[in-house]
């Protein structure tokens, strides 16, 4: 007989822990527990005899998913910095929620823990308890049960696990800020709302694309009409063939602006999701260093240069990534906006195309008829595709408004 799904409901009590607390621990490579503060000591229920020295498990819930601890240490010995929502065991047996930051430092890893309110949390406890049933009663094995974990986010439109990191931890730092009536951070601000944009933006461009590729049925039909006419022919196949080159040469110049999709992989996100993510964890960090000098100094045991030098570093680390991915959303902003307008360019050239095209359906008058369809369809074409044009100049405009232009030029 399989093994029965975990009931939440016959749960020990919750461990409670203020919103403002913020926990943290340092492991070796292999998990093993080498430093933590007073919030990890009071919380978890063990004191600092019972953690230094304990491997990391000594913490886990018999509700947590495999799946999460295997995406977690792929992240990890990948370089990547992993959230994760997690649910920790207490020593008396309780429990208590957590959303943790972790990342590879000098020697091991590092791992900040806050409170988790957003409601994407509701939405993780029912997933974890379907997942952590799934591997009770089919026998999964911890990596199956992540791929099982990953395709129900990709349910839930998160393309990998990347994704959906940067989307929860700016929900649950921006849920946080509010619980705390702490001002909110502009540069998170500004940076979510860019990326944001620059999705819209890549969303436009994609449109545009399509709308391009729709628009080689019509020089395919202006051929097929000319190959009836007895008077013409010649002068509407070379229409057709102009307008098709262009067509063919603005096509090429916009797919150099199309992104590759960013869903491959478990941690590939787009530049502004990975700076959104990395400015949360830069503001976290400035949190822990002030409060853990504050509590060695007044522990009377001040911290080593090297414990500072590595949160210091780890900070600095976050704030560059996210200086970098920035960086990158502004230069692709640049570009989309200065090749646009060179491909506004070329559609006028299309425009004197279409110009010759309705200059030689009124020559031809009674057997014209499906020409004047044809031009008609052209002319919506090209007011469509300006119109797309002019919105995507605009997003580039905003995204560069909100998170500032460089200084010089940008090639």
């Amino acid at each position: 007989m399989p093994e029965p799904p975990p009931s939440y409901a016959t749960d020990g009590a919750e461990m409670p822990f203020g919103i403002e607390e913020m926990f943290f621990s340092k492991t070796d490579k292999r998990g093993v527990i080498d430093d933590f503060n007073d919030v990890f000591v009071r919380v978890s229920g063990f004191s600092g005899e019972d953690l230094c020295g304990a491997p990391h498990k000594i913490l886990r819930h018999p509700d947590m998913p495999k799946a999460v601890f295997w995406l977690l240490w792929n992240g990890l010995q990948n370089g990547e910095a992993v959230g994760a929502y997690v649910k920790n065991r207490t020593k008396d047996g309780r429990y208590y929620w957590v959303f943790a930051l972790a990342a590879p430092v000098a020697d091991g890893y590092f791992s900040v823990r806050i409170k988790p309110t957003s409601e994407i949390h509701k939405q993780v406890i029912a997933l974890y308890e379907e997942i952590r049933a799934a591997e009770l009663t089919e026998k999964l094995t911890a990596e199956e049960s992540a791929q099982r974990l990953l395709q129900r986010l990709r349910d839930l439109g998160y393309p990998n696990y990347g994704w959906f990191q940067s989307a929860a931890f700016g929900l649950e730092y921006e849920a946080r800020q509010q619980a705390l009536k702490a001002p909110p951070m502009m540069d998170v601000v500004n940076t979510k709302v860019a990326s944001q944009m620059t999705q819209d933006l890549q969303r436009e461009l994609a449109a545009l694309a399509a709308e391009f590729d729709g628009a080689e049925i019509l020089t395919a039909n202006m051929k097929i009409f000319a190959a009836k006419l007895d008077q013409g022919r010649a002068v509407i196949n070379e229409v057709a063939k102009n307008y098709d080159l262009m067509l063919r040469d603005i096509q090429g110049h916009l797919k150099t602006l199309l992104a590759l999709p960013q869903s491959g992989g478990i941690w590939s996100t787009p530049e502004g999701q990975k700076a959104s993510f990395m400015l949360c964890g830069y503001h976290l960090l400035d949190e822990v260093v002030h409060d853990y000098e504050h509590e060695k100094i007044k522990s009377g045991d001040p911290a080593t240069p090297e414990e500072m030098h590595q949160i210091q570093s780890l900070r600095s680390g976050y704030k560059g990534h996210s200086d970098d991915a920035v960086s990158d959303c502004v230069k692709s902003a640049l570009t989309i906006q200065r090749r646009i307008e060179f491909l506004l360019r070329m559609v006028l050239g299309l425009s004197t195309i279409r110009i010759a095209c309705r200059v030689e359906a009124g020559s031809l008058r009674q057997s014209a008829h499906g020409l004047d369809t044809i031009v008609g369809r052209l002319d919506d074409f090209q007011d469509r595709i300006e119109t797309r044009m002019v919105g995507i100049q605009q997003l580039a405009t905003d995204i560069l408004d909100r998170i500032g232009r460089p200084q010089g030029n940008v090639k």
